[in-house]
């Protein structure tokens, strides 16, 4: 991406790993909504950039001291890009590390430089470590994970972000036990994988709210015991319909105006709110104070709060033994050519997730 709304598809040299870094050759890559904000200007990044950063591939080529990957080794690449250094990765706090999260919106790699370069020599900035709306990525060791071979390049992409996101807040961030009640806010690709994860850990019910229908049945797919359409119901009332005092947990998997305010006004007293989703770097919220007092509680994740090597692995069996349907987010598949249109489709919900594959 050249500017804000200039896609442009073109060769540029083929980069090389420093120190910590491994290049993975890309054989699959989710379309997520992060890269749509980018590339419309609701999110801000440094230009030109190559975008994409739901990537799984084949190792290449890795560069000196990295010991936990080898060529050869299938790998999905996270966005949970970490130093190994601060004190919120020394305290195994790897999604909060104080470098990784300057960077991956800044443009570079974690030593503050770039790998990307076009054909005249002009740095080409990073996304999330990892631009892989390309053949190759360089991308640093941490920030990917090992994974079993027999598990499919367009399927376990997702779990770059997306989907890991989703299953994550659910699972690692909010740690909703069996038997509690859910509400999820938007069922785009992360709510979707919020729903799988919500239904992994036996959560009952699982509400799902959103204005599309057919996303809305999408939901009911991945597991939703309950779908309220919020442009024709009012969704405090509806989820109160379903529960006896609100939701025990609700995740936002919106973060547009409003949204994340209704999630928290249709929790218990003592329930737990888990911002995920993020449409503006602007975005602010507004709660009242009162519900503070009966101990509700309003938190975020990044990246579902994971750490890549340990939890990426996991979930990838659990989609090989049928207990974790990527299958249905993976809903199409595109040429990178067709990126442009690959960000319509998931604006008018055609899709749960589009997937570009080399």
């Amino acid at each position: 991406m050249h500017d804000v709304g200039k896609l442009v598809v073109e060769d540029v040299p083929k980069p090389a790993p420093r120190h910590g870094e491994v290049l993975v050759k890309i054989k699959a890559v989710g379309v997520c909504h992060t890269d749509l904000s980018v590339y419309e200007g609701n999110l801000p990044a440094p230009t030109p950039v190559i975008l994409g950063h739901e990537g799984a591939g084949i190792v290449e080529e890795v560069g000196e001291g990295v010991t936990s990957v080898r060529v050869g080794d299938h790998v999905v690449c996270s966005i949970v890009v970490s130093c190994g250094e601060c004190g919120n990765c020394r305290a195994n706090r790897i999604h909060q590390c104080e470098i990784g999260n300057q960077v991956v919106f800044g443009g570079t790699m974690l030593d503050g430089t770039s790998r990307l370069e076009s054909e005249d020599g002009e740095p080409l900035a990073h996304f999330f470590c990892q631009s892989s709306f390309a053949e190759y990525a360089v991308v640093p060791e941490r920030a990917v994970a090992v994974v079993s071979k027999d598990a499919p390049f367009d399927r376990i992409c997702l779990l770059g972000c997306g989907a890991a996101t989703g299953i994550g807040a659910v699972t690692r961030r909010a740690q909703v036990p069996a038997g509690a009640s859910v509400l999820i806010v938007g069922a785009g690709g992360v709510g979707i994988s919020a729903v799988l994860g919500a239904r992994l850990v036996g959560a009952h019910p699982i509400i799902v709210a959103d204005i599309n229908p057919q996303k809305l049945a999408y939901a009911t797919r991945a597991g939703a015991t309950h779908v309220i359409d919020v442009g024709h119901q009012d969704l405090t009332a509806a989820v109160l319909g379903v529960t006896a005092a609100g939701a025990d947990f609700a995740f936002d998997a919106v973060g547009a105006d409003g949204t994340l305010a209704s999630a928290f006004e249709a929790t218990r007293p003592g329930g737990t709110v888990v911002a995920i989703g993020l449409m503006e770097m602007t975005g602010l919220v507004t709660i009242d104070i009162f519900s503070l007092l009966f101990q509700k509680v309003l938190t975020g994740t990044n990246g579902g709060s994971i750490i890549p090597a340990q939890d990426l692995p996991a979930f990838v069996e659990l989609y090989l033994d049928g207990r974790l349907d990527l299958d249905l987010l993976a809903s199409k598949t595109y040429s990178l050519d067709d990126l442009e249109l690959a960000f319509d489709d998931m604006k008018a919900g055609h899709c749960i997730r589009g997937v570009i594959t080399f």
